[in-house]
């Protein structure tokens, strides 16, 4: 999987022109990242067994929260679940992933916890293509991961982060989300939440809402959104998420340019933009008025 290092210096600049070739179609390689800072509560958990990529990895745990006495739920109501943030470490790379306690299936809970600790690491042999991973020995990679929601439904979790690859002129942006269904252990994708060329239209709509943006930001999205077609953001939305998918080749696998999840009845969803722009942007859709 390893190319020579003519490739990889070939692999940065192809990185660095993304900014201004950015969106030729949708199967160019973009990534992006989100902030959101409301985490659920979090507990210490005991540190699990890295993957055969992350054996090296030195695993933290993060500080445990104050912990109350839940009140007993009604019958088939979601009961709320304690998670944890550990981490995987190995020279530059740092990605965080969560762990998730207090469900009465103890097996069902490691088996949740482990899908998500492998969906959380799958950027280090996915990103920014499998034909050719990053390097974790040379290229620097730091992730922090936000757990918006976690219940006996199922467990939301968001990972921002920047990543630098040898070389690079700069590093990039990287974002990713990840929702599964807990019973079935099944990732949820946006497709199955929203109709994508819906969500595609909106994204570039005059009155398009975007997380967490000033009034520059949205402004200079708006200036470049004339730059993208419909056809375009829908296919990338077509392909947002968990689980990743084979490419045309049948054997190497796509990494999403697009992630989403939910959070507070609205449906957030990222579409890629140039670097000048952040690499992405949050797009808010409220599925109930729209």
């Amino acid at each position: 999987m390893y190319k020579s290092s003519f490739s990889r210096i070939a692999t940065a600049a192809f990185l660095a022109a993304c900014a201004a070739l950015f969106l030729t179609s949708c199967g160019q390689k973009k990534q992006t990242v989100v902030q959101e800072t409301n985490a659920a509560a979090q507990t210490t958990a005991a540190p699990t067994t890295a993957a055969p990529t992350t054996a090296a990895a030195e695993i933290t745990t993060a500080p445990a929260s104050p912990e109350t006495a839940p009140e007993a739920p009604a019958p088939g109501t979601n009961v709320k679940l304690k998670a944890a943030i550990q981490t995987y470490e190995k020279g530059s790379v740092k990605i965080q992933y969560p762990v998730i306690s207090g469900m009465n299936d103890a097996s069902q809970q490691e088996k949740l916890n482990e899908h998500l600790k492998e969906n959380a690491l799958s950027v280090l042999t996915n990103y920014p293509d499998s034909k050719e991973p990053m390097d974790q020995e040379k290229d620097s990679l730091e992730v922090r991961c936000d757990v918006i929601s976690a219940d006996t439904g199922r467990v939301i979790a968001i990972y921002h982060g920047t990543y630098n690859m040898q070389g690079a002129a700069h590093p990039v942006n990287l974002f990713y989300t990840n929702t599964v269904d807990v019973r079935s252990l099944q990732d949820a994708s946006l497709k199955n939440a929203a109709d994508p060329y819906t969500l595609a239209v909106f994204a570039l709509a005059d009155d398009v809402v975007l997380k967490d943006a000033d009034a520059e930001t949205l402004k200079a999205y708006k200036d470049w959104k004339g730059s993208v077609s419909v056809e375009q953001y829908q296919e990338c939305l077509e392909k947002a998420d968990f689980p990743l998918r084979k490419a045309a080749d049948g054997k190497s696998v796509v990494w999403p340019e697009s992630f989403s999840y939910e959070s507070a009845g609205n449906l957030f969803y990222a579409v890629p933009v140039p670097h000048a722009l952040g690499d992405y942007v949050i797009v808010e859709y409220d599925v109930v008025t729209k």
